[in-house]
């Protein structure tokens, strides 16, 4: 077994056991309320007000399992925060059978952390509002993140996210638009949440992207949360781990 399976693998199990004791985790819980206690961030997502108190008031007493619960809940309110698509968007959207609003957890942030050395460019392909892609900026500081996004709502709440959290410009960028056509030449990680439905409409789309990350020049992690990309690939793609839901993958 190789060393970064063995990470993987204590990673998930000392979720399942204690999440506080996860290292990353206080930076995300840390993130999350700098984000429900600014204004404007509660004006997008009114909710987060309810978990940022359950939240505190659950760390205060001690009590993991709620302090956890809230932990979570807090974090798929933001994630969610500034949904929205214009006509034309949304027309894109239901074409490729697309998904939104999913948030998937922290383990694939907590796994994808591993994988992330200074020198990282990432891409963060079907973003929404970035939150993944932030997070991990606070939770492993890298050189550039690069999040693609069909909807001008999220970014614009992705942008609010970035200033509040103070991740500067030169480490963020924000591309407004499909994700299978995004110049990624330079990219050495990407993280996907599965962006559209798999069908025999969709499976184009897949064979597209797995073709282009195959085309870079140099090694890719692949962070692939509800995986259906790794079957449309024609090269070597290497296995660092999987669980059914997660795969973590070398594209050579």
């Amino acid at each position: 077994m190789n060393i970064e399976r063995l990470r993987f693998n204590a990673i998930q199990k000392s979720l399942r056991s204690n999440i506080f004791h996860t290292a990353g985790t206080q930076v995300i819980e840390q993130a999350l309320l700098t984000l429900a206690a600014h204004p404007e961030v509660q004006h997008l997502a009114p909710e987060t007000c309810h978990w940022q108190s359950h939240l505190l008031t659950a760390r205060a007493d001690h009590d993991v399992e709620e302090q956890e619960y809230a932990l979570l809940e807090l974090y798929r309110t933001l994630h969610t925060a500034g949904a929205g698509y214009t006509d034309d968007e949304q027309l894109q959207l239901d074409d490729q059978k697309g998904l939104h609003g999913l948030s998937g957890g922290l383990l694939p942030l907590l796994m994808a952390r591993e994988l992330i050395t200074p020198a990282t460019r990432m891409a963060d392909l079907g973003a929404g509002n970035g939150l993944q892609g932030l997070l991990l900026q606070c939770l492993a500081p890298h050189r550039h993140t690069l999040h693609v996004e069909l909807s001008k709502s999220h970014i614009a709440a992705g942008r609010l996210y970035q200033n509040v959290l103070g991740i500067p410009d030169d480490r963020i960028s924000w591309r407004h638009g499909d994700l299978f056509s995004a110049d990624l030449s330079d990219t050495t990680l990407v993280y996907l949440y599965r962006p559209v439905r798999p069908s025999k409409t969709t499976a184009p789309l897949y064979r597209k992207l797995a073709a282009t990350l195959a085309s870079i020049t140099h090694p890719v992690h692949l962070i692939s949360v509800a995986d259906c990309l790794t079957p449309h690939f024609e090269t070597p793609v290497i296995p660092l781990y999987t669980d059914g839901f997660l795969t973590i993958a070398t594209i050579q």
